[in-house]
């Protein structure tokens, strides 16, 4: 059976309606928003509670069915894409024109005329607010990165910084003669991050995040402000270096079958600076010692769209969706075989078999992007295959979940392995 059903067997149908089949790198993390709502439950008391109450009043942002706004987990390119456009009225009408006078030929190869995010795309990039990647796709389900959001943002409000030179910031990572640097420097020079928040590049932006500078964004024009005034005794945005908080304890909900409602507090991850003996040369791996895994590599799909592109990752290694490591917030998935067909031949058909090896404790190492994230195992679990509960995110911070079909050579239940960061090491 391909790992295309170990994911979610009751997906692939759903999967081959033109409306949906962008929603498998979402698998209930990234919905569709289809209820308004001006009351959040989960954001009230949050960072973000200003954010959300504007753009729901401005009509640009509405809740989920059961009236969240999930502010934690993160946002791909089309859900920010739709935020984005309904901030601005040019672009608002451009995409209503587009919902009824589709383009014969599409813009982009993984974009249907018929999906819900085909107007928004065609007038983004009308506007030229968008561009799709070299191999002629957009990747709607893919995740937006710090400074991709903010180019994004600041491109539809026509809004650039100066060039060249990064400024300072203490919201905000920045780096000199990128691409991005005008954007980011016009971002701190307006002063739209939070104080909540220390943005690092590369990093998957969540809905709070994204929320809250297109809020202070969208509020400063419409007051005819220079920049966003920060509420009383509260610090402008700007003159000190990039800091990420690490001091401040946080508070993990596990919830472990054999140990319902234990509470893990732990502190933020430690960062160091050595060679160690499980970093990877490689840019995105995994090593798990006690399950004899070592250097494995780890493939986020080019297309997670199909069944054909959620398995080309395996023939390499494991496969990777969601949120990913350092992001501060978000479930990591990685997935892998526990069985594979005869004339399967990869080696890596059975990489997962023995991952119930594993008990709380125990260490996983992934290398991703020059860094080493070293993760705890707290629980492992068999669910239901169809029970996708485990990657919703309550905001409770960065998880990693190792994903396979379980038991051995069956597909009636998939097993969990859920680790959370403990260490970052910078490698040399």
């Amino acid at each position: 059976m391909s790992m295309f059903y170990h994911l979610n067997p009751s997906l692939f149908l759903f999967m081959q309606r033109p409306l949906a089949r962008w929603l498998l790198v979402s698998m209930l993390l990234a919905q569709v928003p289809v209820a308004s709502a001006m009351d959040f439950a989960d954001v009230n008391g949050s960072p973000y509670s200003d954010a959300f109450a504007y753009l729901s009043k401005e009509n640009i942002v509405h809740g989920y069915p059961d009236g969240s706004g999930r502010p934690y987990n993160t946002i791909n390119r089309a859900e920010a894409l739709k935020v984005i456009s309904l901030g601005r009225s040019d672009l608002q009408n451009r995409a209503t024109y587009y919902t009824t006078h589709m383009p014969p030929i599409g813009l982009f190869s993984d974009v249907g005329r018929t999906d819900w995010f085909a107007p928004y795309i065609e007038a983004a990039f009308e506007k030229l607010v968008v561009t799709g990647y070299p191999d002629g796709t957009f990747r709607p389900g893919r995740a937006v990165t710090v400074e991709e959001a903010i180019t994004l943002l600041m491109r539809a409000h026509g809004s650039d910084g100066s060039g060249g030179e990064a400024l300072p910031s203490a919201r905000v990572q920045n780096r000199a003669h990128e691409w991005f640097t005008q954007h980011v420097n016009a971002a701190i020079e307006k002063n739209l991050v939070g104080r909540y928040d220390s943005l690092r590049l590369g990093a998957p932006i969540t809905r709070g995040q994204f929320f809250e500078i297109a809020y202070r964004l969208h509020s400063t024009e419409k007051s005819g402000a220079t920049a966003f005034k920060d509420p009383p005794g509260q610090v402008a945005n700007a003159g000190t270096a990039y800091a990420p908080t690490t001091n401040e304890p946080r508070v993990i909900q596990i919830a472990q079958a054999q140990n319902p409602g234990a509470t893990i507090n732990i502190g933020q991850p430690t960062v160091s600076t050595v060679n160690h003996p499980y970093a990877s040369q490689q840019f995105f791996s995994v090593t798990i010692p006690d399950a004899d895994i070592f250097d494995l590599t780890i493939t986020h799909p080019a297309d997670p769209f199909s069944s054909e592109g959620i398995l080309a990752p395996l023939h390499d290694g494991v496969g990777h969706l969601f949120s990913y490591p350092g992001a501060g917030a978000g479930k990591i998935m990685i997935y892998g075989h526990s069985s594979g067909y005869p004339w399967d031949t990869s080696q890596y058909t059975k990489i997962f078999r023995q991952v119930n090896k594993l008990e709380a404790g125990h260490r996983i190492y992934i290398t991703y992007d020059g860094k080493l994230y070293v993760y705890e195992v707290t629980f492992e679990e068999a669910i239901d295959a169809n029970d996708t509960s485990r990657f919703q995110d309550a905001g409770t911070g960065e998880e990693l979940i190792l994903y396979t079909c379980w038991p051995p050579d069956s597909i009636k239940q998939r097993y969990l392995v859920h680790a959370l960061p403990v260490e970052t090491v910078a490698l040399r």
